[in-house]
């Protein structure tokens, strides 16, 4: 298939239609990704390069990075290194880790996981800086965050960085928690935005990190 300067939309549902014979959930399950995440990359033209090219035997790197020339490549000893193509076409990510994750799961982050420890998606630029992505789960903060939704997050260097009253990401004991901060003297107390969940304090010591929202994608 000779196909020239395509979209990386158009690249993955060549991918999707090649590998997956179109079937979207089936080709998300071979790469390693939830059909969320996949839906996620179609809305928004893009995909983790590195992940596909790892996940997807006999793909051109060329064709992956540019869209130029041919999907396929026939001959082995024809594949170049993708990392060293991609020095032309630099890719940042960041990780996603769901809302529902176990506690700690913010500490992998922040000592950098690969791409092999973590799901990546390329950064969202008009968002200012940030370290992280989480989809959101339930509605206790709607109608601000819904169900679906993915928010980026920034890490709170310190308490006297906190935004209190501010969406905030807490990794605590327990687990992760999407909600609106407030001090109190040994705890935080956290508010949810939607008024049938009561508010709850976690004692200071039990919390790993704290990362302020400082954007949010919702795709439907």
């Amino acid at each position: 298939m000779n196909i020239i300067e395509m979209t990386k939309k158009e690249r993955l549902k060549a991918l999707i239609n090649h590998y997956s014979s179109g079937n979207k959930a089936q080709f998300a399950k071979k790469i390693g990704i939830t059909p969320q995440g996949l839906s996620t990359w179609l809305a928004r033209n893009m995909f983790d390069i590195d992940l596909v090219y790892s996940k997807c035997e006999d793909i051109s790197p060329r064709w992956l990075l540019t869209g130029q020339g041919e999907m396929l490549v026939g001959d082995k000893t024809e594949l170049v290194s993708i990392s060293r193509l991609d020095g032309e076409n630099e890719i940042e990510t960041r990780p996603r880790i769901p809302l529902d994750a176990v506690a700690g799961s913010l500490s992998v982050i922040a000592q950098s996981v690969t791409a092999n420890e973590c799901e990546r998606l390329p950064i969202i630029s008009r968002f200012p800086k940030y370290d992280f992505t989480i989809m959101v789960k339930g509605d206790s903060m709607e109608p601000e965050f819904c169900s679906g939704d993915e928010i980026a997050c920034r890490f709170i260097d310190g308490p006297s960085f906190i935004q209190w009253g501010r969406p905030h990401v807490l990794d605590t004991n327990q687990g992760v928690v999407l909600k609106r901060i407030y001090e109190r003297s040994d705890a935080i107390l956290c508010k949810s935005d939607n008024s049938s969940y009561e508010d709850f304090e976690i004692p200071k010591e039990d919390i790993n990190h704290i990362a302020l929202v400082v954007g949010s994608v919702r795709l439907f």
